[in-house]
């Protein structure tokens, strides 16, 4: 395959060369996941599903997570700059 920078017409033994490398890089990554066992649920219990029925106790507990683990916060607000996630 071509090793430019600028773009070109991609050429049909270039696509199936293309072709090639993604599927072998996807088969190699499958057989990477094979290998990885799960033992450990990250959830709240073990059926991967929080339990509903009290999510907070008080809102006071609510206010002191949220702003726990917000990556700024000056007084009583978060910052977050509007629109950076965009570039």
């Amino acid at each position: 395959m071509e090793n430019s920078a600028l773009w070109h017409k991609v050429t049909d033994s270039e696509k199936e060369e293309i072709k090639q490398q993604a599927k072998s890089i996807m088969d190699d990554f499958a057989k990477k996941l094979e290998k990885i066992s799960v033992k450990e649920s990250h959830f709240e219990n073990g059926e991967g599903m929080r339990d509903e029925s009290a999510p907070w106790k008080t809102d006071s507990e609510f206010r002191d997570t949220m702003f726990s683990n917000a990556p700024l916060v000056e007084e009583n607000s978060i910052v977050a700059e509007k629109g950076e996630w965009k570039k």
